[in-house]
């Protein structure tokens, strides 16, 4: 019995640690994003603290999204649509498959403008930094939220 009551502890330790890890990634990216939506005059800036809607901010901030050549017209309402979309047609075998990819390299793709909008320079590593840990990635929105911005693409 006692083994039972060790591992069940050691599980619980481990779950709780990482729930306090999600908790603070998503306060840090959430007070990013709405500081910078607020320093950029975005509207409504408070929704950058509803989970998959604080997409929509991060689309208003980097403004347009460039993969390839091709432009995502209305990043802000691809990005929440696309990972919604992750979400509900991810059970479905090949076409979830296909869907979370393309989320994941959409997302990515932002992050990596945001990244490149405020730290040019260390944008590569941030990024990088973002997909081996991906806590990291809260954390640079949360520190680059006072940043002014050192490039912007005109639309």
């Amino acid at each position: 019995m006692r083994m039972e009551y060790g591992i069940a502890a050691l599980f619980g330790t481990f779950f709780l640690f990482f729930f306090l890890i999600a908790i603070a990634s998503y306060v840090l990216a959430a007070l990013g994003l709405y500081t910078m939506a607020q320093k950029r005059n975005i509207e409504n800036p408070w929704v950058a603290w509803i989970p998959v809607a604080q997409l929509y901010i991060l689309g208003k901030v980097i403004r347009t999204l460039n993969i390839g050549g091709y432009e995502i017209p209305q990043v802000e309402l691809v990005l929440p649509g696309i990972a919604i979309a992750s979400v509900v047609l991810g059970m479905i075998p090949l076409i979830g498959t296909v869907i979370s990819i393309a989320a994941a390299v959409i997302s990515l793709f932002a992050l990596h403008k945001l990244y490149k909008i405020h730290r040019p320079d260390q944008a590569v590593l941030y990024l990088l930094l973002s997909i081996i840990i991906p806590f990291m990635g809260p954390v640079f929105i949360f520190l680059m939220r006072n940043d002014a911005p050192v490039f912007e693409e005109v639309r």
